[in-house]
């Protein structure tokens, strides 16, 4: 296999489970464990660590925010 990904539950516990890609491994997790809590950890092919998050069986997706305040969002004050 490609890639080893490391499977954290909520709990603690850990397992390393062994796929070709992403989705292969997303789709044996939830056949695996259909309401999976927890997130997964694995390094992409750029050699960057990767954390995707799981509730109940369904993907959390963080919305990237931008790091700049709002105060100057609403035009020139002067």
């Amino acid at each position: 296999m490609r890639y080893e990904y490391t499977v954290t539950k909520e709990g603690g516990e850990t397992e390393i489970m062994k796929a070709m890609s992403w989705k292969k491994l997303f789709k044996s997790l939830l056949l695996k464990y259909p309401e999976f809590s927890g997130w997964c950890t694995y390094i992409n092919k750029k050699g960057h660590v990767q954390v995707k998050n799981f509730i109940n069986g369904k993907i959390v997706h963080e919305r990237k925010r931008n790091k700049q305040s709002d105060q100057g969002s609403s035009g020139s004050s002067k």
